[in-house]
């Protein structure tokens, strides 16, 4: 006997508010998913601002928030890439051009999201002459947070969800929605509120972490592999996963790119010895240089009145 869902959505509208323009012959229909995406910049921002200035780089708000309008441009495309590349023989292929760039369809990965955010955090420290790894530890956390708010966003999408269940936990989707294609208006395990939950939880765990200022680096590895693993724990539970094609089988992606980046994450944490602590000073180096200054004047006055 089936349990009575948790929620049950009446209609299917991912959008704020639908407008038509007669003359354009155009609807302009604002998605939720935008507005998480936003919430996701403002959040990363704040956390990059935060940590910059805890570290004492040299970044003021401007250039952080340039940083991280960057690494969300960097995630989009490596996302977006990403699915495509997947998804181009079983729906693109068949599709319009254009609906290779129609992101507020759906359609984004996020191990595409992780290595092109990365590669974005690597061109904007090696033209602001920071430390790369230092900088990715930052990234981790803005990356690991706007993942679990843009979960959100699937929701409002009604995809990324799980199978059939007969959980109390489990949320039916209206017709229109990807969910119902399959689900034909039974309660489906909500696997994009899971993730949610999981990646809150691993975004305060780096976030406790990165007071013990480990070596630059152990943020970055923990983020892959904490993630990669809570991801491919999750797995059977999603319902829109890719494949690699390989020798005359196929393995699920989340698997072979899950398992790469633990893997990676281990040979950061191994190879660079990140687990020493690498404390932070206390003074930066231009405050230390006007209290040196100050103590300077200080001196030369009381000289100088000793004279007197």
């Amino acid at each position: 006997m089936l349990l009575t869902p948790i929620f049950t959505f009446e209609t299917y509208r991912p959008y704020l508010f639908s407008i038509e323009i007669p003359v354009m012959n155009i609807t302009l229909e604002p998605r939720f998913y935008g507005v998480f995406y936003a919430i996701s910049i403002l959040l990363g921002y704040r956390v990059l601002l935060s940590e910059s200035r805890r570290r004492h780089l040299p970044l003021d708000e401007d250039q952080a928030m340039n940083c991280t309008l960057l690494i969300f441009l960097g995630g989009l495309l490596g996302g977006r890439a990403y699915e495509v590349i997947f998804e181009w023989s079983n729906h693109y292929a068949y599709q319009p051009w254009w609906e290779v760039f129609a992101i507020w369809h759906g359609g984004l990965a996020i191990h595409g999201g992780i290595l092109g955010g990365t590669f974005a955090f690597f061109l904007y420290a090696k033209a602001r002459n920071l430390r790369f790894l230092e900088m990715t530890d930052i990234g981790a956390m803005c990356i690991i947070l706007g993942q679990a708010v843009g979960r959100w966003g699937n929701l409002t999408n009604g995809e990324a969800a799980g199978p059939v269940t007969d959980s109390p936990l489990g949320i039916v989707f209206p017709p229109g929605s990807p969910t119902y294609v399959y689900a034909q208006g039974q309660p489906v395990h909500p696997t994009m509120l899971y993730e949610s939950l999981g990646n809150f939880i691993i975004f305060f765990i780096l976030w406790k972490v990165r007071l013990r200022n480990f070596r630059p680096g152990m943020l970055l590895a923990l983020h892959f592999i904490l993630y990669s693993g809570f991801r491919m724990a999750l797995t059977p539970l999603r319902m829109d996963n890719q494949y690699f094609s390989l020798f005359e089988g196929k393995i699920l992606a989340p698997y072979a790119t899950g398992g790469a980046l633990i893997v990676t994450g281990i040979l950061l944490i191994w190879k660079g010895q990140l687990w020493e602590q690498e404390p932070i000073p206390s003074i930066p180096n231009e405050s230390a240089a006007l209290a040196s200054s100050s103590k300077k004047t200080r001196r030369s006055s009381r000289k100088h009145s000793q004279k007197k």
